[in-house]
């Protein structure tokens, strides 16, 4: 009998999979492509797959992610995507094959919501399940030291939450999460070129602007191309943008994370906060990648900047646990 161990994260946006002995072995869009035009959902395309065909389907196709705001919104459809991926990491079955999974989630969700998580993992023929705080995971895989009492500030920028906490060890002190995160902003993005411009733009021309003129610097000056549909002829159309129009967006999203960081941070006990004002506050996510995030974290919150490079540190330290399993034992004890 074969026992596999796995790292797991479920996210709104991707999935990822670690797997023992190999690494990371799946990263795809957390998406499902179901048809509906029949009373009940008939499942079509999953991951890339369901991604490449946004924009290229009738009417009768819904393209979704069963998984928003780090909750299971459809428990039938993120089993079918979870059997699909383990498909591709396992595509030969052994006979008493068993898989075992360290899964992270978000902060804050509630015992009903994590059983969900529980019962689309065994449904899809994970046999054991382990469920840890998403944030510590960050920790972990990037290397930060975990080992003393200090007490630190992490802040993860996800693709539709937040998550905000304070840790100390392998603990949680006080956090929570909420929901802004990259993908809210390119939701606000879109509304705004419509609204503005009466034209409707993809998903991937959203982040396309995004990560080509948003800026959280005032003063930062550039310009794209945008190709959308015109609502109201329904043509292609063109047109460009500039980085000032989208600053009003930008900065209320970063401005509310600089608030719930401090919102924390002014909860928390003065010897807390002298290890954070000494040490800073650790960022991850893609969207510190935004031109001017550390000046503009720094002068809102007022305390030093710190953030990774590493965009696999969340399933990396999933990974770490799986090699040692008696930190994972203490994760699970305390949290």
């Amino acid at each position: 009998m074969s026992t596999f161990y796995i790292g797991l994260k479920l996210g709104s946006n991707n999935t990822w999979i670690y797997k023992s002995g190999n690494g990371l072995v799946l990263r795809e869009p957390t998406l499902v492509a179901v048809s509906t035009n029949q009373k009940n959902r008939d499942f079509r395309a999953y991951g890339i797959d369901a991604k490449n065909l946004i924009g290229k389907t009738g009417e009768d196709f819904s393209i979704f992610s069963p998984i928003s705001n780090g909750i299971i919104r459809y428990e039938d459809l993120t089993v079918q995507m979870l059997k699909s991926f383990l498909k591709k990491v396992f595509p030969v079955k052994s006979f008493g094959q068993k898989i075992k999974a360290i899964l992270c989630v978000p902060l804050g969700i509630n015992s009903s919501e994590r059983k969900k998580y529980e019962v689309a993992c065994f449904k899809a023929g994970i046999t054991d399940v382990y469920i840890i705080p998403d944030i510590l995971s960050y920790a972990i895989g990037s290397e930060m030291s975990l080992q003393s009492d200090l007490a630190q500030m992490i802040v993860n920028i996800g693709g539709d939450n937040t998550n905000v906490a304070i840790i100390s060890g392998y603990n949680i002190i006080s956090g929570y999460n909420f929901s802004i995160g990259g993908s809210i902003i390119n939701v606000a993005i879109t509304k705004y070129i419509e609204e503005s411009y009466n034209l409707k733009i993809s998903p991937d021309m959203a982040e396309h602007i995004k990560t080509e003129i948003c800026s959280l610097f005032s003063t930062y000056s550039a310009k794209t191309k945008v190709i959308g549909i015109n609502s109201k002829n329904k043509l292609k159309e063109e047109i460009t943008i500039s980085s000032s129009e989208l600053y009003p967006i930008v900065d209320y999203y970063y401005g509310k994370i600089a608030e719930a960081v401090l919102s924390i941070i002014s909860s928390s006990s003065p010897e807390a906060i002298a290890d954070i004002s000494k040490n800073g506050i650790y960022y991850f996510g893609g969207a510190t990648a935004m031109v001017g995030f550390e000046k503009y974290m720094f002068d809102k919150t007022g305390y030093k900047v710190n953030f990774s490079n590493m965009t696999q540190s969340n399933i990396l330290g999933i990974g770490e646990l799986i090699k040692y399993p008696q930190i994972l034992k203490k994760i699970i004890k305390n949290n």
